[in-house]
């Protein structure tokens, strides 16, 4: 096994969890060690829920040190869910996890989220193979695009992350159906009617389009970084899985 940083990534709907669960059971069953992070794991690089990027150089009127998880050398990091009460009012404006809050622009949350994945980066023990889901395009395309950003800046955003993360040897798993919509429609019969109501949030965003832009995207951004793109149709995920396989 050559690869020690596995990003799994697609639409929804292309079974991105279920090869993560894959590829970290065979792994296992061989005797390797393995650590899978699934969508929404506290651990993952590009998941900022609840988490603060306040600026070393501002004044914010009180002492943070005691609520840092961590620091770089522009940023100070608190997780929101550690703090008391009146701090936690105070440094609502500086979340970074939250794509509603206007107080953090694009360029914020760029140059803030980039430092974080530099000290990821910096702090990652390679001592066995990491599967990450949706943790490369899925998360920061989605906040990149809800926040306003335009492709263009989605692209050099994404790439920054490349260059980043490229000293780990990655490489990207990626499960592509024929389009955005195919995806999409194959979603909602499996995720539910909660799933697919939850899609009407992304109009009033002004997101419509969100997971065409991101098909779109994605296919442009996969050449950065080697992958390995597997055809997914209907509940078939052979392609994928005979391919895992031959990596292992």
């Amino acid at each position: 096994m050559d690869y020690r940083l596995l990003f799994i990534e697609g639409l929804p709907g292309t079974g991105k969890t279920t090869l993560s669960e894959y590829i970290y059971t065979l792994l296992t069953d061989k005797g390797m060690k393995a650590e899978l992070l699934l969508e929404g794991n506290e651990k993952i690089p590009s998941n900022f829920c609840d988490i603060t990027g306040v600026p070393r150089n501002e004044d914010i009127g009180f002492k943070i040190e005691k609520y840092l998880i961590a620091e770089t050398d522009k940023y100070y990091y608190v997780d929101l869910n550690n703090c008391e009460d009146d701090a936690a009012v105070h440094l609502k404006r500086y979340d970074i996890g939250d794509e509603f809050n206007k107080f953090v622009s694009v360029n914020d949350y760029i140059n803030c989220t980039l430092e974080w994945w530099e000290r990821w980066v910096s702090h990652h023990v390679n001592d066995s193979v990491l599967i990450l889901d949706s943790a490369y395009m899925q998360c920061p395309i989605n906040e990149m695009i809800i926040r306003g950003a335009s492709d263009h800046e989605v692209i050099i955003y994404i790439k920054h992350i490349t260059g980043i993360i490229t000293p780990l040897d990655p490489v990207c798993i990626y499960l592509r159906r024929e389009s955005a919509k195919v995806a999409i429609d194959y979603a909602k019969k499996v995720k539910g009617v909660g799933w697919a109501k939850g899609l009407a949030g992304l109009v009033e965003l002004g997101c419509a389009d969100l997971f065409e832009r991101r098909f779109h995207l994605e296919n442009i951004l996969l050449p950065e970084i080697p992958s390995i793109i597997c055809n997914v149709a209907g509940n078939d995920w052979s392609d994928a899985m005979e391919k895992v396989r031959g990596m292992i």
